[in-house]
């Protein structure tokens, strides 16, 4: 039996396929006297008993047992003569995991500029350093397969997008940052995330190192009636009144269709309906104003007859009101479209 004391019988130690991890749970929780664990420089390992940490190895190799460990006398299994220790062993790994990665839906806020209210999402990567092994396992288990180290990416990945939350939700609502600028407020906000999720973290011994890549976005159709929205109360106020932008936007309309050929072709039509984007209310105001009298035309005396009687002066004709064929509204002499409407009036043959 001597002989057999002084042989590794065994080596526990972190396989290469799960180098990578952030925690590896060895499988057995029968750990057999003299088996000798390997630790590797940028590991540590951690016995648990009963949800209590009882023992912890530095890097390097270490004999299990209870004499060169001492804590390990607490759970040998009497069972088995003393030849086993009742205990589960995690191998954390403390060096920084980069390039893990967070995403999906925010919050639905309200729009500080639109009062529209939008669904927020948030996408971006972190990286996770495990600071204290021994908290990092007694707090999560229970909570978190720790079998699973995938399990424990995805549970830090959720704090990180619930301190994204907190971070855009809170300047959004007493700030009042418009939703359709968040990107200029990157840093801000990945600075805030950072402080914000390690402050959820630190009673469970990691840390968030950084945040890069971080976009907090609405949906296409959100985004598209922020924009339209948006524009809308710039021309209203702009134009003095709502009523005023969509009579603009009326003839805005009307002046691209004939533009687009639906003015009987007349170029004169289209050339007019380009310049109305640059004083829709000055010319929808001109169209409204009366038409200067035509002055009547006096025929000038023959000079050849002298002596004939004065001629009586020739009246003006008489020019007929015009209507729009479309609405029947009256048109103003000269006008190329109805400033009712926007009909193009067809041009005089």
């Amino acid at each position: 039996m001597g002989l057999r004391h002084d042989i590794s019988r065994e080596f526990i130690a972190v396989p290469d396929g799960a180098k990578g991890q952030l925690l590896f749970k060895w499988p057995d929780h029968q750990i057999r006297r003299f088996t000798s664990a390997i630790v590797d420089v940028d590991e540590l390992a951690i016995f648990i008993s009963q949800g209590r940490v009882i023992g912890l190895l530095q890097p390097g190799r270490h004999q299990i047992d209870a004499t060169e460990l001492p804590f390990l006398g607490d759970v040998a299994d009497k069972l088995s003569g003393g030849n086993a220790y009742d205990s589960e062993l995690f191998f954390v790994s403390t060096h920084e995991f980069p390039d893990l990665t967070f995403g999906g839906p925010v919050d639905s806020v309200r729009d500080p500029e639109t009062r529209l209210v939008v669904q927020l999402r948030a996408y971006g990567d972190f990286s996770l350093q495990v600071v204290d092994p021994a908290a990092l396992i007694t707090k999560l288990t229970g909570s978190v397969d720790l079998a699973d180290p995938s399990a424990v990416v995805a549970w830090a990945s959720d704090q990180v997008l619930k301190a994204v939350r907190t971070v855009v939700v809170g300047h959004v609502v007493n700030d009042e940052w418009p939703v359709l600028g968040l990107a200029s407020r990157t840093p801000d906000i990945e600075a805030g995330t950072v402080l914000a999720a390690n402050q959820a973290l630190v009673t469970y011994g990691i840390r968030v190192n950084r945040l890069g890549n971080v976009t907090v976005s609405v949906s296409d159709e959100d985004a598209e009636q922020l924009r339209t929205l948006a524009r809308d109360t710039a021309y209203t106020a702009l134009t003095g009144s709502f009523g005023a932008y969509a009579q603009g936007e009326a003839l805005l309309g009307a002046g691209k269709g004939m533009a687009n050929g639906q003015g009987g072709g007349n170029e004169a039509l289209g050339i007019a309906s380009l310049g109305l984007g640059a004083g829709v209310l000055g010319a929808f105001a001109g169209a409204q104003q009366p038409a200067a009298p035509v002055p009547a035309r006096v025929a000038a005396p023959a000079a050849s007859a002298p002596t004939a009687p004065a001629a009586t002066a020739t009246a003006a004709p008489v020019v007929a009101p015009a209507f729009c064929s479309h609405c029947g509204h009256s048109l103003a002499a000269g006008a190329l479209f109805c400033s009712a409407c926007g009909t193009a009036v067809p041009a005089a043959q």
